[in-house]
């Protein structure tokens, strides 16, 4: 997987901040902070530019490449930074040689006559050792999405990374010292080699490094955990949400979108066990004979079969697999929804989402349509995924070019396994966030920029093949259980 992360430039989105900077926020798992602004911090010996490591541990860092980085004074916002000529940076021995969560956080900008210079400069980079710094578990910080050397103000660059190495840290350079090195300035780099459990940690620290260099601070673009949940609510009552059991939300039961299923077959009064527009992804077709209802529980069941006849000439074949979803018409604008489920034990996925559909939003069939939010794709039992909580939210458009796509997708890796227990499940989708719980506990939240169409609810099991590998026969058939769905509404 590339883990080269490009922080793009949203300048119509970026605002700048003039403040004075507060206290530096919490040094707790902080591992290396270079300061140019910290006179102490930074010297010349022998007519070489040092810039000492503030954080707890010290840290060393050594020249790479033909010259030597060099201290400007009084040049951003009235303090030092840190000056790379494109030929030489910064080393750091290896933080740490593990696997782990990292949050990083860099001020830099980029002058025009510093444009002069080969693409793909490196701002932060870290290497293993053995494989490019690109390459997971490694990762590297750029300045352009396309790798370009554009001129650019004085702007916050953050990164939430999970599953990386800390290994020899490049500063204005690649991890190995030998090349893609930065021009450009450089006034303070923040590591962290643990796992921040609210977004307001990383909010508080970009705060800080704006007000303190006068930087354009990149737009809340969402959050999401890392590490475990810790500790989870208790449920006092099935009345509200179990993340917010004291209704502070001021939430109503939306019983269209309420069932415990715990008669005997579906309620054909609230569900179908099918899709009104679509037969599965193939080969698997959506059997409703896949689709029970039993002990209390939902069931959507994927098996290896051969589907009716008539579907092979639309692609199904070998596999039937199972959907539910809210009957025609029984859609829904903004709501928090919860369910307690198990994912079915092969690489068959387990997902719980919204879509909305053309006929109800008149201004989707004039050229947008396709708007979607996946609570969750699970891969219970695919190799690598067994963990992964997936979440994502899609948006499509038809233009005369043809059709344009694009998604808002991450992953929170859970210390369990979903196929091992129930657990709950739970979305808050309103106005302006749209939020993931798991146990009761947020997970992930992201603004709500576009998202603002009346959606059906869908339960569906799928042939995610290229994405979650094929099932194995000994694993099917397989079956998704939920044992109940509640939703509620508030005014928004």
């Amino acid at each position: 997987m590339r883990q080269i992360l490009k922080a793009v430039l949203m300048t119509s989105m970026l605002t700048v901040v003039t403040a004075s900077p507060a206290d530096i926020p919490s040094q707790t798992g902080l591992v290396l902070w270079l300061d140019a602004s910290d006179g102490a911090s930074v010297t010349a010996e022998s007519g070489d530019t040092v810039w000492k490591d503030k954080s707890p541990d010290r840290r060393t860092l050594s020249v790479c490449g033909k010259s030597k980085p060099s201290l400007v004074a009084d040049a951003m916002n009235g303090k030092g930074v840190i000056r790379f000529d494109g030929n030489g940076g910064f080393l750091v021995n290896t933080v740490r040689g593990v696997k782990g969560p990292a949050n990083v956080f860099i001020v830099s900008r980029r002058l025009k006559d510093q444009t002069d210079a080969p693409k793909w400069q490196r701002l932060v980079s870290s290497w293993d050792g053995v494989n490019a710094d690109n390459k997971a578990p490694n990762f590297c910080v750029t300045g352009d999405k396309d790798g370009n050397t554009n001129a650019y103000g004085t702007v916050v660059y953050y990164r939430m990374l999970n599953d990386v190495v800390l290994g020899t840290i490049g500063i204005g350079a690649n991890g190995n010292g030998s090349q893609q090195y930065f021009s450009g300035d450089i006034a303070e780099v923040l590591i962290y080699d643990r796992a921040f459990l609210t977004d307001e940690e990383s909010r508080t620290i970009i705060k800080y490094l704006g007000e303190k260099w006068g930087a354009e601070v990149p737009p809340a673009a969402g959050w999401t955990r890392q590490g475990p949940l810790g500790e989870t609510p208790k449920r006092v009552t099935d009345a509200f949400p179990l993340s917010d059991q004291t209704n502070t939300g001021g939430w109503t039961r939306h019983v269209p979108m309420c069932d415990e299923f715990n008669d005997d077959a579906l309620d054909r009064s609230k569900w179908i066990d099918s899709m009104l527009w679509w037969q599965g992804r193939q080969p698997a077709w959506f059997s409703p004979s896949n689709v029970t209802v039993k002990d209390g529980m939902l069931n959507l069941t994927f098996r290896k079969e051969e589907p009716p006849a008539q579907y092979a000439a639309k692609g199904y074949s070998n596999y039937t697999s199972a959907c539910v979803m809210t009957k025609k018409g029984a859609n829904i604008l903004y709501g928090y929804f919860e369910i307690r489920s198990r994912a079915m034990a092969s690489a068959g996925s387990s997902a719980f989402w919204l879509q909305c559909a053309g006929w109800d939003n008149p201004k989707l069939t004039s050229g947008n349509n396709g708007w979607e939010i996946d609570v969750f794709e699970l891969g219970g039992k695919a190799p690598g995924f067994e963990k992964k909580y997936n979440m994502n939210l899609h948006a499509n458009r038809n233009t005369p070019e043809g059709k344009q796509h694009w998604s808002a997708g991450d992953s929170w890796i859970s210390p369990f396994n979903f196929i091992d227990d129930f657990h709950t499940y739970g979305l808050l989708w309103g106005k302006k966030n749209i939020e993931y719980y798991v146990d009761g506990v947020l997970v992930r939240r992201v603004p709500n920029s576009c998202w603002h169409y009346p959606m059906y609810l869908i339960f569906d099991s799928e042939a995610m093949f290229s994405w979650l590998g094929v099932p194995k026969d000994e694993d099917l058939p397989s079956t998704f259980s939920i044992d109940y769905v509640r939703t509620w509404v508030r005014a928004e």
